[in-house]
């Protein structure tokens, strides 16, 4: 598990652009087709190129996590570095017929796409931050709903936007708020996200996200985080 709670903001940022950098790196070689014209040996030495700054962007990230290579994502990248590595080295056409380099290559993104979100929400669990995302991400909403949601008055988040107040009144419910959004936004709407809020679930026993937090946001927390990531396919971080 990787500790990150305790970190600056500014690695924190870093860290997150490292993991980023793994993915589009990793995205890059894997989604690379040879072209009809080009020679075996250019596309192995294309290859070996991409490898080789694959292999420097995992170790660049994982020299500044915070528990270097023993931290368990660090540990799957470099496992997966050396399936990738070995598939390239089987394949040698340099064309990934049996499709071992793409799969090696999914697995890392995967990894670093883990790192990365565990890092996004990481920075959500300060309320200062927590409420400037809410605010981003939900722009469109309107001061009475985004009060709604926050359970906070409009009063209250015309200070928090406006930077004029601490986010001291309800800060876990922001955090829930945010931590929900982050997994909500990729696959609906503004609205579409509000709507969940409002909407009772079968899953909560035909409540809406909104009471459950009403009653209480610590009991609140687990079973929305898992509605949220279900909805999204990801039943673990």
């Amino acid at each position: 598990m990787m500790v990150i709670a305790a970190i600056d903001r500014s690695t924190r940022e870093a860290l997150r652009s490292k993991a980023e950098h793994v993915e589009s790196l990793v995205g890059l070689g894997a989604d690379a087709q040879p072209a009809a014209a080009e020679k075996l040996k250019a596309r192995r030495e294309r290859r070996q190129e991409w490898y080789r700054r694959l292999e420097n962007a995992v170790l660049d990230l994982a020299n500044v996590l915070p528990a270097g290579t023993e931290d368990f994502g660090a540990r799957q990248l470099f496992r997966f570095l050396i399936e990738l590595r070995r598939a390239l080295e089987a394949d040698l056409k340099a064309a990934d017929e049996n499709g071992r380099v793409r799969l090696a290559a999914m697995k890392m993104a995967d990894v670093a796409r883990r790192i990365e979100r565990r890092l996004a929400h990481a920075v959500l669990d300060d309320s200062e931050e927590a409420v400037r995302y809410v605010f981003d991400h939900l722009d469109a909403l309107t001061a009475t709903e985004l009060s709604r949601l926050l359970g906070v008055s409009t009063k209250t988040v015309a200070a928090w936007k406006a930077g004029q107040a601490p986010v001291r009144q309800g800060a876990d419910r922001v955090k829930l708020v945010a931590q929900l959004v982050s997994y909500l936004r990729h696959s609906m709407t503004q609205t579409g996200v509000m709507m969940w809020f409002e909407n009772p679930s079968d899953h909560l026993d035909e409540k809406s996200p909104l009471e459950l937090m009403d009653r209480s946001v610590s009991a609140a927390w687990q079973p929305l985080i898992s509605l949220a990531r279900g909805g999204r396919g990801q039943l673990a971080d």
